[in-house]
């Protein structure tokens, strides 16, 4: 825009003040060009993506041009090329974020909350409270449950199990 305006009569110290723009990016900008990346490849990047019903990765038409053409290329130049093309993999879904989970949904039994983080007790024997502790130890793991009196503030039985 500062180069189409400048050759209409207007100052350049002007229009660049006025968009915020350094003079030496403005000439370094006017001496470089923007050029797409590695145009003597793109015919070849468009065949090798449509080999599958689906297209294929980055990596895969990386490794493909790197086998077959004897190119020296990198992925990520590989990937910027796509982009600029519009060419898409679309053998994976679109989600935001990978990652493995485990969770089964409900495993066991559940108990209602009737403590409601209260756990002051008057008399002995009246709220009772257990946990699960995990050792790894070197023939294994042990699990250590104990049984705690809220009252009494003391172990009153314990389970050790394999």
């Amino acid at each position: 825009m500062v180069a189409e305006l400048s050759g209409r009569g207007h100052a350049v110290c002007d229009l660049l003040k006025a968009a915020g723009l350094a003079r030496s990016s403005y000439y370094y900008a006017l001496a470089h060009p923007q050029q797409p990346t590695r145009v003597q490849l793109r015919p070849k990047v468009a065949q090798i993506f449509s080999r599958t019903p689906n297209g294929c990765g980055h990596r895969q038409v990386a490794m493909c041009l790197r086998a077959e053409e004897g190119v020296r290329i990198a992925d990520k130049t590989v990937l910027k090329m796509m982009r600029e093309m519009g060419l898409r993999c679309g053998i994976r879904r679109e989600r935001a974020y990978h990652r493995y989970n485990s969770y089964k949904g409900d495993v066991g039994q559940s108990f209602a909350n009737i403590i409601g983080r209260d756990f002051t007790a008057t008399g002995p024997w009246q709220k009772l409270g257990t946990d699960v502790t995990e050792f790894k130890l070197s023939f294994g793991k042990a699990y250590l449950a104990p049984v705690y009196d809220f009252a009494s503030k003391e172990i009153v039985a314990h389970s050790i199990s394999m």
